[in-house]
């Protein structure tokens, strides 16, 4: 596979090297051996928006697996041994020759012309005596309809043309790979939520083509992430239309056409001015595209991840400033668009209830770290009467951040079963690109739960989640862990009753239940 990038004018290249066996001398009249080094970079697609040059390229890296075909033309005629050689990076970042190797020769080398492309094909139309030997492989090059991820680059024709060189550098040869094929870019609107809401800031969030046509063939484009656009290779110097739908705050459509030079890229912009309005509340379902749907709408999304169970920013510099500053709000540090509210995820992380772990703190280590000092607020609220008092702010991911680090720095011994817990239901539900990653809520985040738990319970319920539980008895194992440390034995838990609202358990095998969180 290769990974696709959108870079800027700095040059990516790969470097390929296979050794043979020279035929000059040495200083003493042996026989030295010769490198011949085959070097790679591309030359991108060059972007053009709105018909206008820009200064950016769109270029590609190889990775281990890719496979590269090389030729040697001299005199009109294919060389003996250079014709279509396979040549396959490994994991060590060299490109390696299979079957015979290649015999430098210093004389020879210089009447040759190499030719290179990718990806490698068993069977190629070249041609050694014409100036193009390429051209009727790229006049017949098939466009595969589904561009998808990895499947992209079957598609991105490649090749270049070069010299060996001389001098210092004698027998290196560099390609730079052209892209002999053209490409169309998708800039998507964003779907922009105007919350009703008094203080909300907008929620806005990326949006995919929900259907795309190339030439009125439905065509699966591929998605670049760091760029957040939608690509499609197309046919050079031949006229292509682009059409498709996409949903807004309604199903929107849109077309375009043109006809692009091999090598070329433009960007299509789509704009899309509507909002959805929108009255934010507890209840309402989040969902695994970051879509909102309120609990009045009647209806239950296929796709719902979670409810929302407080509206507000529930950054800690902002909901508490007397506490937390920017510069430790760990939330406000990675997440600074997650302004709206927090989400309690559907179902528990644990389908049987289970141990937070062993004895030992999570929540200190940064005080020594010289990177992190200054980055976090401690979540060990010590015998507390009143842990929620004393620590307050929803500090849920602050916390969890803690305790995952600490878990990655080798201190493993506090948290194994609670990491456990957590980085497995990351894995299993993913969420939105809009929001925070799912964190164990602190106790002031497990209130906001207990105060909103009949309205949480009947969407959950609604939507087939796990609805939550409490207890009047103090020692039940029915209770709900948080990321609030007692001590090194004791964390706090929240049994979502009103009378038993806060204890602590963590040794001697009481267990709890995992219930994520997250911001957005």
């Amino acid at each position: 596979m290769k990974i696709y990038n959108n870079l800027s004018i700095c040059a990516l290249a790969g470097l390929f090297a296979f050794t043979s066996c020279t035929k000059e001398d040495g200083m003493e009249g042996g026989s030295v051996a010769q490198p011949f080094q085959i070097s790679v970079s591309d030359r991108g697609f060059q972007g053009i928006s709105d018909g206008r040059a820009v200064d950016e390229n769109y270029k590609t890296t190889f990775v281990a697996g890719d496979v590269v075909g090389v030729y040697g033309v001299a005199g009109g005629q294919v060389v003996e041994g250079i014709s279509n050689r396979k040549f396959t990076l490994n994991e060590k970042g060299v490109w390696e020759l299979e079957g015979n190797p290649i015999e430098y020769d210093s004389e020879l080398f210089k009447t040759i012309t190499f030719y290179a492309y990718y990806p490698y094909q068993d069977n190629v139309a070249f041609n050694p005596a014409v100036e193009d030997p390429f051209a009727d492989f790229v006049a017949n090059w098939q466009i595969a309809a589904d561009q998808g991820g990895s499947k992209y680059t079957k598609s991105d024709l490649m090749t270049s043309t070069s010299q060996a060189e001389a001098g210092r550098l004698q027998g290196k040869v560099t390609f730079t790979m052209n892209h002999r094929m053209a490409l169309a870019v998708l800039k998507m609107p964003t779907l922009v939520y105007d919350f009703t809401n008094g203080g909300l800031d907008d929620y806005s969030l990326n949006v995919a083509p929900k259907e795309l046509l190339i030439n009125d063939v439905e065509t699966t484009p591929y998605y670049d992430a760091a760029s957040g656009t939608y690509m499609a290779l197309v046919k050079p110097e031949t006229n292509y239309s682009i059409s498709g739908t996409y949903q807004g705050a309604k199903e929107m459509a849109f077309s375009a056409a043109g006809s692009l030079a091999g090598g070329k890229a433009k960007m299509y912009t789509i704009n899309d001015p509507n909002k959805i309005n929108h009255t934010l509340q507890v209840g309402d379902y989040l969902c695994a595209d970051g879509n909102l749907v309120s609990m009045d709408a009647g209806t239950v999304p296929d796709n719902a991840i979670g409810v929302v169970c407080y509206v507000g920013n529930p950054q800690p510099h902002v909901t508490h400033p007397d506490n937390c500053t920017e510069t430790n709000d760990a939330l406000y540090r990675d997440y600074p668009n997650c302004t709206h509210g927090l989400v309690l995820a559907l179902n528990n992380a644990n389908e049987v209830i289970d141990r937070f772990s062993s004895k030992g703190v999570f929540s200190t280590w940064f005080t020594s770290d010289n990177d992190w000092s200054d980055k976090f607020i401690g979540c060990n609220t010590g015998n507390s009467t009143s842990p929620i008092v004393m620590y307050p702010g929803y500090l849920g991911y602050n916390n969890t951040t803690l305790l995952t680090m600490c878990y990655e720095k080798g201190n493993t011994s506090p948290c194994t079963t609670a990491y456990s817990n957590i980085m497995s239901y990351r894995e299993r539900v993913i969420t939105p690109s809009a929001s925070s990653v799912w964190f164990l809520p602190n106790l002031a985040e497990l209130d906001l739960v207990y105060q909103n738990m009949n309205i949480l319970n009947k969407q959950i319920l609604a939507a087939r989640g796990n609805d939550l539980i409490s207890t009047t008895n103090g020692e039940s194992n029915n209770f709900y862990w948080s990321s609030n440390e007692r001590n090194d034995s004791f964390m706090w838990v929240h049994h979502m009753d009103g009378g038993t609202s806060f204890l602590n358990r963590r040794d001697n095998g009481t267990k709890g239940y995992f219930r994520m969180m997250l911001a957005f």
